[in-house]
């Protein structure tokens, strides 16, 4: 006996099916935010290792300031995706560059123009990371030289994305 004739694109259709069921068990599902370190979970370590080509000035300060949040107890893992309004940090970088205008245009063009050509190597940085549970506020950020800032953020996220939220964090920094 012949098998039944499927429709044109017939195959496709359970997966589509799928995919919006999953769409709407989200919608329906809020995201719970945790707030704070959950001190019923045992503490991690975690290791952020300098590598070559970090900046090692700026490494070693974004560490310093993540070692004194970790010593002080107030690195958690933060419930992903992160809450982050990507204004703040465009903001605060398009300032920075209105300050070197501001400050050395006209009278020194050539210095503006290098100044402003470097701020593009670097990042607005959150000081106390947002996957770390710190705050999405401008005196949160400073820059950060770009290869450095998404390298240390990617060292912690490898160690903590399959932590549960809340799970306390300390840092230790590996030279």
């Amino acid at each position: 006996m012949p098998s039944p004739r499927r429709g044109r694109g017939a195959a496709a259709k359970p997966a589509a099916g799928r995919i919006v069921r999953k769409a709407v068990e989200k919608l329906e599902k809020p995201i719970v935010r945790v707030t704070g370190p959950n001190h019923n979970l045992p503490t991690r370590v975690v290791r952020v290792e300098r590598r070559d080509f970090h900046a090692t000035a700026q490494f070693r300060r974004k560490m310093a300031a993540l070692k004194k949040l970790s010593d002080e107890g107030k690195l958690y893992k933060a419930t992903n995706p992160v809450q982050r309004d990507k204004s703040i940090t465009d903001g605060y970088k398009e300032r920075i560059r209105q300050k070197i205008w501001d400050k050395y245009w006209p009278h020194d063009k050539d210095l503006a123009n290098r100044l402003s050509q470097r701020l593009s190597d670097y990042h607005p940085d959150h000081v106390w990371e947002l996957q770390l549970g710190g705050p999405d506020t401008v005196d949160n950020l400073k820059l950060l030289h770009g290869r450095t800032n998404t390298d240390i953020g990617s060292q912690i996220w490898g160690q903590i994305q399959n932590l549960p939220d809340g799970t306390p964090i300390r840092i230790e920094v590996v030279d």
